[in-house]
């Protein structure tokens, strides 16, 4: 299976994923360092807008540092909404994490029985995100539909249930 889409047999699995994003964050922050020492304000701004100054998350390739930081939160929220799905609904794993570009849901149980959407965002009703994953995993047939973000500012203890779908749970994973 490509880098983009995983299986996820087990939260084992979950931590190696994990530990790419990690590693690929470490050497964009060790190049930035340099560039940051070296560099103009505006030049070093440059480089990480349009410059590949970063790595992709999983893939051994440069990214633009903007890509990578987008995708790298995406992943992390993936990451995350699998541990807590390993909790709920065990019996539906293995899990697969649909990242990137592929179609499907974000999230999706072998079985078929759960779907999920993933986001960050520094507010998750920005850009109408939300209500579009809401109905994006509403029209699944899984059984169990969640959207899942990362949000500092927002943190929710319990799923609650979208008012737009009541068949679609949400869960505010906050940030660690």
């Amino acid at each position: 299976m490509d880098n983009k889409g995983q299986l996820i047999h087990t939260t084992h699995d979950l931590e190696q994923l994990e530990n790419q994003v990690i590693a690929a964050a470490k050497r964009t922050v060790d190049g930035l360092r340099k560039l940051l020492a070296d560099a103009e304000p505006l030049h070093a701004f440059s480089q990480m807008k349009f410059e590949l100054s970063g790595f992709h998350p999983t893939d051994d390739r440069s990214l633009n540092l903007i890509e990578q930081i987008n995708q790298t939160f995406t992943y992390l929220a993936s990451i995350q909404a699998t541990r807590w799905l390993f909790k709920q609904h065990s019996d539906a794993a293995p899990f697969r994490l649909n990242l990137g570009t592929i179609g499907g849901t974000d999230i999706e149980s072998f079985d078929g029985s759960v779907a999920a959407e993933t986001f960050a965002s520094v507010n998750p009703r920005n850009n109408s995100k939300l209500l579009a994953d809401i109905d994006k995993v509403g029209r699944t047939t899984a059984v169990h539909k969640y959207v899942f973000y990362i949000c500092p500012r927002d943190v929710i203890s319990e799923a609650s249930i979208s008012p737009r779908n009541p068949q679609v749970k949400i869960v505010s994973l906050g940030w660690k």
